[in-house]
């Protein structure tokens, strides 16, 4: 089925008369009906009736030309869409990160930008730190919002460090542990944790919170979640501790409790990557933005 194929059959639906629709079209009669005659064949079904005198809609048809006409409106507004932006010269900013808990820090730097270059075009990705890395790797984003161990071992690339975070314990507020001041790895022993696949957080050298959740998980039941937000949806109704590096921990903590842990964290540097050699006005701008946003 093509677009043509669509064209004539609107045409000859909307006039009923085969060489009225070849005049509008600017195409010979037989061409018409050879179109007609494929998109019926392809569709298995017949659409006119047509004998000597008239030419009218089957069932089929009647229903066909809703949805042809449909799909033709589309592809007209689609390529006006794209001429428009064409016409614009926008420049696209890819942005990547792997939470929604970080779109509220993106908020700030994004409405800026846009006072202050109004034809910027962002672009939101969000995914797992082993997939944003491939895309960035293959600079399929202008840049990566996340931790320094995220873009190791990409080439080309410059991290600019905007804070320092920890990681969190994260408890029901009915839970038993929920008046603590801090948590210990020796009370976490004692019931389930709640962590995120490893492809989301990458490993930390050092990291003895890592290594506590590895070994924990060897020794006792643990959940392991897709998301942060299934893990603080799991740790909400109580069924243990998610522990969750600070960036995917929201600002609303309704029925929840954020605890820091006892022992002393390596800290993790948490910042914006970007390509070498950058050259475009607009992703230098919103790195400026998001680096000086007080927000993170």
């Amino acid at each position: 089925m093509n677009t043509q194929q669509l064209e004539c059959f609107v045409r000859v639906a909307e006039k009923l008369n085969f060489t009225k629709a070849a005049e509008e079209l600017y195409i010979s009669t037989p061409a018409v009906t050879h179109h007609i005659k494929n998109l019926e064949e392809e569709l298995n079904t017949t659409l006119f009736i047509r004998t000597s005198k008239m030419v009218k809609l089957t069932e089929t048809g009647a229903l066909f030309y809703g949805e042809a006409k449909g799909i033709l409106q589309k592809m007209v507004m689609a390529e006006k869409k794209v001429k428009k932006l064409a016409s614009q010269k926008l420049a696209v900013l890819r942005i990547g990160c792997s939470s929604q808990v970080e779109l509220e820090a993106l908020e700030q730097p994004l409405k800026k930008l846009k006072e202050y270059i109004p034809y910027v075009f962002p672009q939101v990705i969000i995914q797992d730190y082993f997939s944003l890395k491939s895309l960035f790797d293959n600079e399929q984003l202008d840049v990566l919002i996340g931790t320094k161990e995220m873009i190791a071992e990409v080439h080309d690339c410059i991290f600019k460090k905007v804070k320092t975070i920890g990681s969190y314990a994260i408890i029901s507020e009915n839970s038993m542990l929920a008046q603590e001041k801090t948590i210990s790895f020796e009370k976490m022993c004692k019931v389930p944790l709640i962590a995120l696949h490893p492809r989301f957080i990458p490993f930390q050298y050092g990291n003895k919170l890592q290594e506590f959740i590895t070994l924990h998980a060897q020794q006792h039941f643990h959940f392991l979640c897709e998301s942060d937000q299934s893990a603080i949806l799991l740790a909400k109704c109580n069924y243990g501790v998610a522990v969750l590096p600070e960036m995917y921990i929201p600002n609303h903590r309704e029925g929840i409790v954020v605890l820091p842990f006892a022992e002393e964290q390596k800290v993790i540097e948490y910042g914006i990557a970007y390509h070498k050699n950058l050259k475009e006005k607009h992703i230098k701008q919103f790195i400026k933005l998001f680096s000086e946003s007080k927000k993170i």
